[in-house]
């Protein structure tokens, strides 16, 4: 599911990739992380949605706040558009806006698939204008909790490794964004922490795949497999925490 995410438009299944954003983008927990976020660029447009997707955020900005969106996916940015969104197609690492040119800049669940985070959330802060605020969202995959009933528990810590240190580029950035945003020369850090919990195996970002993804031996895969299987139900859990990272930038 990461990998997808880090190229949309080269995903096995595009329709799928964006489907699946928009689904999650309506959880509970997803909506409550996204109004800390709305909150932290309140009374500060235009606002730019970088990694807006399929544009619900940016039109979430609400009538009388000018936001735009940027993605890198053509597919999400026309998803965006057709939703009346107004998008643009460019890379977070090189956005096409000078500087100053935003009250705020957000990325939500972005910086943990890119090659190079501290370029993009350079980019973020160059293009906010001196008393603007820059938000960065992101799940720490160090914080994940897995129960899969009748899993053998070594199999589960297994999982859990593989995902915070295989299933992203950076699994653990969030932790790291209140330095990162201070070294950006954000004043004013401000951290927030959301738990989703998810408690239906078909929900959780396709943990039965992720052993066969990663080449384990057959006879673990099976047996997490069918683990997986027979867990709905039965006491599952999955859990991680999202943190909310907001930051000023200085008036000189």
């Amino acid at each position: 599911m990461s990998e997808t995410y880090a190229d949309v438009d080269g995903a096995e299944d595009v329709a799928g990739a964006v489907a699946w954003q928009e689904r999650v983008d309506g959880w509970p927990a997803v909506l409550a992380y996204k109004e800390v976020a709305r909150r932290r660029v309140a009374g500060l447009a235009p606002v730019l949605d970088v990694g807006c997707g399929p544009g619900l955020d940016v039109l979430a900005a609400g009538p009388g706040t000018r936001a735009v969106g940027v993605d890198r996916s053509a597919a999400m940015a026309a998803t965006a558009r057709r939703r009346g969104a107004t998008v643009a197609v460019a890379d977070a690492a090189r956005l096409p806006f000078p500087a100053g040119a935003f009250g705020a800049a957000r990325a939500d669940r972005v910086l943990q698939h890119l090659a190079a985070p501290e370029a993009a959330l350079a980019e973020l802060v160059r293009v906010t204008r001196p008393g603007g605020a820059v938000v960065v969202a992101d799940p720490d995959q160090g914080s994940l909790v897995v129960e899969v009933p009748g899993a053998p528990p070594a199999l589960v810590e297994r999982v859990v490794a593989g995902r915070r240190d295989r299933g992203y580029r950076n699994g653990t950035l969030a932790r790291r964004l209140p330095a990162l945003l201070g070294a950006a020369g954000l004043a004013d850090v401000t951290v927030d922490a959301v738990a989703l919990v998810l408690t239906d195996p078909a929900d959780a970002f396709g943990l039965r795949s992720w052993p066969r993804l990663w080449g384990w031996a057959d006879h673990d895969v099976a047996a997490w497999e069918a683990a997986v299987d027979g867990a709905a139900g039965r006491g599952f859990v999955y859990a991680v925490t999202y943190l909310v990272v907001a930051g000023r930038r200085p008036v000189r």
